[in-house]
Formats: structure tokens, C-alpha cells, sequence
């Protein structure tokens, strides 16, 4: 074979993969549910990819007290599914499954940190066997770009006493999150 036709097979096999991202993420948006996440942004700026706004969602700490799962036991990068209630618009955490549940809107995340709840007992000893009290999640959906000198604004829309910034996300059947829209005090960002 020769160069020329190595070189066209090398260009058209990176076009497939790039294709298959894009339809992909074009499936979600079009078959999913809209749910919207509330969020804090942080780290507006990246030197060498340009502004965009780092989210941090409340579903991103999920308290095991709080919210009920499947099976307490989790380890880091355990895949999750977190299924939701939608309530006044937003998804609002209501069962940690460690298997996709059945008829049931979710959300598909990875386990990147555990938090431990050192008990004591009635001596004042610390128990052997800590309790997990809280897991922090990432879903895929923590960062977005926005237009160069865009970041550090909405960045800032959480610290002026507004309602603050909210994030539409279409979930697919398969718990796949995808970023649809950027909102501050209930309006779209223009992008």
C-alpha cells in the first residue's frame, strides 16, 4: 500500500471517530429528558483551551444519610446511577443505584472521592470499620465552554445575590448527561 492511500485511510478513520462523538452527543440531546442542575462554577479560565466555567453540581456530593442507596459499599471510580425526581424543574437525587434502574430517569456518574464517618463508641474509640458518609461524583458534564471573556462573568453571577447559575442538561435512557444550556436567574446565557 502506498503512502497516499495510508495517509487518506488515517484521515478517513479520524472523520469516523470524530462522527461518532458528535452523533452521540446529537442522540442525547434529541431523545432525552431536560433536567436542570443546580450549580456553583469555578475556574473560568484555562490558559491553553480559553474560558470556560467548571461546574460543581449539588447532585456532585451526594450524603449516603441523606439519600438512599442500593448497597452502602462503594469504591473510587465505581460507576454509579443516580436516579431523579424531577421537582419544580430540577433534578433532585432520589435513590444511588450501583445497576441502572428500570423505569426510571438517572443520571450515569463515577465515584472520585469517599468521605468516612469516624464514630466513636461509648468508650470514645474510634470504630474500626468507618461508615461512608458522603460520595463525590463526577457525571462528565462538569465543564463548558463559553466565548473568550464570557468566564469569569458568569463565574461571578453566583456571588451577586442572584438566584444564580443553573445548568439544562439532557439526560438519555442510559443515564448519558449532555449540557444544553447555561442559565443565569432563570435565563438562557446567549453563546
Amino acid at each position: 500500500m502506498n503512502q497516499k492511500k495510508i495517509f487518506y485511510l488515517t484521515v478517513v478513520f479520524w472523520l469516523l471517530i470524530f462522527s461518532g462523538f458528535i452523533l452521540y452527543k446529537e442522540y442525547t440531546l434529541r431523545t432525552g429528558t431536560e433536567v436542570l442542575l443546580k450549580t456553583e462554577p469555578v475556574d473560568p479560565r484555562d490558559l491553553f483551551r480559553g474560558d470556560y466555567v467548571t461546574l460543581n453540581y449539588e447532585i456532585s456530593t451526594l450524603n449516603l444519610g441523606e439519600i438512599p442507596a442500593e448497597d452502602p459499599y462503594f469504591e473510587y471510580n465505581d460507576r454509579i446511577y443516580l436516579a431523579l425526581e424531577i421537582e419544580n424543574g430540577y433534578g433532585v437525587p432520589k435513590k444511588i443505584y450501583k445497576n441502572p434502574p428500570d423505569d426510571e430517569l438517572y443520571i450515569k456518574g463515577t465515584v472520585k472521592e469517599l468521605i468516612y464517618d469516624w464514630e466513636e463508641d461509648k468508650e470514645g474509640l474510634i470504630a474500626e470499620e468507618p461508615r461512608i458518609k458522603e460520595l463525590r461524583i463526577e457525571y462528565g458534564i462538569e465543564s463548558y465552554f463559553v466565548p473568550e471573556g464570557r468566564g469569569r462573568e458568569i463565574e461571578s453571577q453566583q456571588w451577586t445575590g442572584r438566584e444564580g447559575v443553573d445548568v439544562k442538561v439532557v439526560v438519555d435512557k442510559f443515564g448519558n448527561a449532555v449540557i444544553k444550556s447555561l442559565l443565569i436567574d432563570g435565563k438562557e446565557v446567549e453563546i
